[in-house]
């Protein structure tokens, strides 16, 4: 490589101030660009199927991929918290909450009990990558509520003792963000 290729390469590497620290601002941009990607791609590939192979639902092909991906996922928290009988609620809430998503999804805390546990989102990336590409708000709902969203349920569905609900999400349009609430399930 040339010298003036190198020389390229280097300043480009300086530029990104690899070494220097991030602040919470420039993490949080990072993180929600990341989740906003996740969304651009599941949003084309549900497209391009719809197209290509309009006799295959692509919506059920989306929803499913999308709860396998969280039992991937819950199964990950279930080993962290050593077996299904050690995850109630408030360790299915916590094991699927990062300070990437307290600052990106604007979570709070609000319940965090043996049998109950509820998480608000007020913002969702989801949501603002659809928008972004100008996606109707009926839309918008479909694809958190009967595709995307079933990543949460795929989270849970390892978790031999608690069920989850949405009473309300971001996409639902309504103001009053996600409820993620986790229950015990009754024996």
């Amino acid at each position: 490589m040339s010298e003036a290729g190198e020389k390229r390469i280097k300043d480009y590497v300086d530029s990104l101030k690899l070494d220097e620290k991030i602040s919470i601002e420039e993490f949080r941009k990072a993180i929600k660009s990341a989740y906003m990607d996740r969304s651009f791609q599941i949003y084309f590939i549900w497209k391009k199927l719809k197209e290509l192979y309009p006799e295959v639902d692509a919506n059920r092909v989306i929803r499913e991929g999308s709860f396998d991906f969280g039992v991937f996922q819950g199964k990950k928290i279930v080993e962290k918290y050593g077996g299904t009988e050690n995850v109630g609620p408030s360790e299915a809430v916590l094991g699927q909450t990062s300070k990437g998503g307290f600052l990106v999804f604007e979570q709070t805390l609000l319940e965090l009990e043996d049998d109950r546990a509820i998480k608000h989102f007020r913002n969702c990336p989801h949501v603002e990558a659809l928008t972004e590409l100008g996606e109707s708000p009926e839309t918008i709902k479909m694809f958190c509520r009967d595709m995307v969203g079933h990543c949460d349920y795929g989270i849970c569905e390892p978790f031999v003792n608690v069920d989850i609900t949405f009473p309300s999400t971001v996409a639902d349009g309504e103001g009053k963000g996600c409820m993620m609430t986790i229950t015990r399930k009754k024996k």
